[in-house]
């Protein structure tokens, strides 16, 4: 089959040259009214893919909505016909105008889906076209591909992302594929929804109802023998090869004459034939290869072979997410990329390919051959595992199961025109920490004060992921969703330890309490060197927002009023997230269950130190702080220990730590960072907040700083003298540390190790957490009550 070819960097030329029609639908989308009660659907496929499932559950549910496929070709034509649609060439000024004047646009592959200059102002759903194996979009280096000068490569990114942004809703099968989406797109979390791929809703009723996966199967059989195939007899199994479309450039997995060979020796031995299917879009010189046993099955029999996978025994793929699609049936799935490494390095995969198979990858046909022969045989070692694998898969990428995505889909699109009040009922508290990166910290402290005192008091948290929990009684929210605006902006009381964002204006009736999530070390906001105006003013506007601060220390204090000019209340109380802590120390120790408590819940193995390690992040970072080198210290320091590295939330999104020593553990995305302060013998940081924290539990810390004068003067600076006043030692090289961690194991307690630093660390406890007594949290639920904010 030989399929005409498409190329990223000859769209992205079109893109560029398009830019004046672009600038003037955008213009005229304000004068042209849309009607909410017009659909327009369109996919890259033609009539298929989630699209055609989407709006066969409208007609379905509203028989009369009025829905146009915009079409490329006469044959799409009649398909879209043959459904009940209304055809409109996809090109045409009648698809503009259809485009144009739609309430709700559903696409698959793009915005070129629909007519991609009407669609400004419209509510465009994007479903995508399988779970995300491949990179793609912006995490993709061929996606912007084009040949020019940096300006113009970076006009084509900002369209790219600019596009981005005209989509209202996308869909995702599963979470994982849902945070490809997110990172893909560039799009907040709240505009992806996990509600399962409408396009897997008739495979995964096959699954779920062997009839109707033979009814497939006499489908593709039927199609088969129509093209002159031999008769297809019930015993034999169908085997589809299904490989992933190559950015237009040939495939690699053309088969030789003796591979074909080896093939067919495979396929009479277990009874069965192959089906090949290229990639719409790709290009398979595949006919060479074409016989009694091996067939074509091009897009011209079928534009779409996700409904009909129920038919196949096995997939034979590389980087496809046919996959994904076909692990429903639990069935097995064989991998084969003889292009692996090049594949893997051009366009990039989200995860190693090995991790998402769990099983070998073949690289050749004559390995495809044996596996094939294993696999097609019952009660075989090689089938059972590649069921396992297969099942594995579904696991992680299918959570809805029912064949009911379409419908999901259908109820989110109406939710769109929902007013914020229905989404959300007003009032209630709205929580956020770190962006909502972290259910933790301040916000998390307060949150349990208040849901012990008002168990009923409606109660919302931002999240990032759906992986993210939230506390007993309380509401996970997506950050950047419908209904995450509408709680943040109706709440009574909204909490955050962090800058406020999306334009954020705080509402009458409304308070604000900005927690902060730290006692400052360094310079912060306006207290930064060769802070520019723009910042300034952006600093002072935020500050704005917040009705009161929360202060660990005196020293918090006026460092909140200089550094955010905040002239509002200051609750000067002690942290909060602290009273844990607090209450865990004894005076000169810690509470051993509370230590055993902590190191059970990273993990720990019994009888072990632990040295944890806690840098903070940098401000031209780009990865994981790792100065100390993790692995390196775990090997030094010896089997006595192991080394709890702690990345800043900051740098999560570039990854942990390489876990390369099986001494290490990445507790960078564990959810309590006071785990890590209580299950420490030792804590080593550099200029974290998380210096203060520790001194409220009494823990031992010692500071890895070999950047210090530069950080000091040229970085961020210090808010005080820290070298005069750190409450441990200060060190420059791995080896210091190491010498100081068998100090205090030979020591055999802290109270001793501190000891050489004993009026440092009392001197800094005094002013730093003075109030820090484990009661926080209810003296900063007190004055809100107080306040009326309650």
């Amino acid at each position: 089959m030989n399929t005409s070819r498409f190329h990223f960097a000859s769209g992205n030329l079109a893109k560029l040259l398009a830019i004046p029609k672009y600038a003037l639908s955008w213009v005229l989308a304000f004068f042209v009214p849309r009607a909410s009660e017009r659909w327009v659907f369109g996919s890259g496929v033609g009539v298929g893919e989630g699209a055609l499932a989407l709006a066969r559950q409208l007609r379905r549910d509203r028989p009369d909505a009025p829905i146009a496929w915009l079409v490329a070709t006469d044959a799409e034509r009649d398909l879209a016909a043959a459904e009940g649609f209304t055809p409109i060439r996809r090109a045409s000024r009648h698809g503009y105008w259809a485009t144009l004047r739609a309430g709700t646009l559903v696409v698959t592959h793009g915005l070129g889906d629909v007519n991609r200059f009407g669609v400004f102002g419209g509510a465009v759903v994007q479903l995508w076209h399988g779970a995300p194996l491949k990179r793609i979009h912006l995490d993709s280096p061929v996606t912007t591909a084009v040949r020019g000068p940096a300006i113009v490569r970076g006009l084509l990114k900002r369209m790219y992302e600019r596009g981005t942004k005209q989509v209202s809703l996308y869909i995702a099968g599963s979470v994982t594929a849902a945070e490809r989406l997110r990172s893909a797109f560039r799009v907040a979390p709240g505009k992806v929804l996990v509600l399962g791929d409408p396009r897997d809703d008739a495979l995964a009723r096959q699954a779920l109802e062997p009839a109707l996966a033979a009814a497939a199967r006499d489908t593709v059989a039927a199609a088969l023998e129509a093209q002159g195939a031999p008769a297809i007899a019930q015993r034999e199994k169908l085997v589809l090869y299904a490989p992933t479309w190559r950015d237009g450039a040939p495939d690699p997995a053309i088969p030789t004459p003796a591979e074909v060979a080896g093939l067919n020796e495979a396929l009479a031995a277990t009874g069965s034939r192959l089906v090949i299917r290229s990639h719409p879009l790709g290009e398979g010189e595949y006919g060479a290869a074409a016989g009694p046993r091996i067939h074509l099955f091009g897009s011209e029999l079928a534009r779409d072979i996700t409904p009909l996978l129920g038919a196949f025994d096995a997939v034979i793929t590389d980087f496809s997410s046919i996959a994904v699609d076909f692990s429903l049936l639990e069935r097995p799935i064989l991998w084969f990329a003889p292009d692996l490494d090049e594949y893997s390095r051009t366009r990039g995969l989200y995860e190693a390919l090995e991790v998402t198979a769990a099983t070998p990858i073949e690289r050749t046909w004559a390995g495809v051959s044996e596996l094939l022969t294993g696999v097609l045989t019952e009660a075989t070692p090689a089938k059972r595992e590649s069921v396992r694998a297969a099942r594995a898969l579904a696991a992680r990428f299918h959570p809805h199961r029912d064949g009911n995505s379409a419908a999901r889909v259908l109820a989110a699109i109406d939710r769109l025109g929902l007013p914020a009040a229905e989404l959300v009922p007003p009032g209630g508290v709205f929580f956020e920490s770190f962006y909502g990166r972290q259910v933790s910290c301040n916000p998390l402290a307060i949150d349990r004060e208040i849901a012990s005192r008002e168990p009923g008091l409606a109660r919302y948290w931002s999240v990032t992921s759906e992986s993210q929990r939230v506390p007993a009684g309380a509401t996970p929210l997506l950050v950047g969703g419908r209904e995450w605006f509408a709680a943040r902006r109706g709440a009574k009381l909204v909490v955050v330890n962090d800058w406020l964002r999306y334009s954020f204006r705080r509402a009458a009736g409304q308070t604000v309490l900005q927690t902060w999530h730290g006692t400052m070390l360094k310079h912060l906001a306006l207290g930064r060197p060769n802070v520019s105006l723009r910042t300034r003013l952006a600093i002072r506007r935020e500050s704005r927002r917040w009705s009161l601060m929360l202060s660990q220390n005196p020293h918090s204090t006026e460092q909140f009023r200089r550094s955010y000019a905040f002239d509002g209340e200051i609750i000067e109380t002690g942290y909060p997230r602290d009273d844990r802590l607090a209450r865990a120390d004894l005076g000169g120790s810690r509470n051993p269950i509370d230590a055993q408590t902590a190191r059970l819940a990273l993990g720990v193995p019994d009888g072990k130190l632990v040295l944890a390690y806690a840098p903070t992040w940098r401000d031209r970072g780009t990865s994981v702080v790792d100065d100390l080198d993790v692995n390196a210290l775990a090997a030094e320091l010896g089997d006595d220990w192991v080394v709890v590295a702690r990345g800043h939330t900051r740098t999560h999104a570039f990854g942990g730590y390489l876990r390369v020593d099986p001494r290490v553990i990445d507790a960078s995305t564990h959810p309590d960072i006071n785990d890590v302060i209580l299950a420490a013998d030792l804590v080593v940081t550099d200029y974290s907040s998380l210096m203060f924290d520790a001194a409220v539990a009494g823990v031992p810390l010692a500071f890895f700083v070999p950047d210090l004068a530069s950080y000091r003067d040229s970085e961020r600076g210090f808010t005080f003298d820290f070298e005069a006043l750190a409450p441990g030692p200060l060190l420059e090289r791995r080896e210091q540390v190491v010498a100081r961690a068998r100090e205090l194991s030979e020591q055999g307690n802290a109270a001793g190790w501190i000891a050489e630093h004993r009026d440092r660390y009392a001197a800094w406890r005094a002013t730093f957490t003075p109030h820090d007594d484990g009661r926080a949290a209810a003296r900063v639920v007190d004055r809100l009550t107080e306040l009326g904010a309650l």
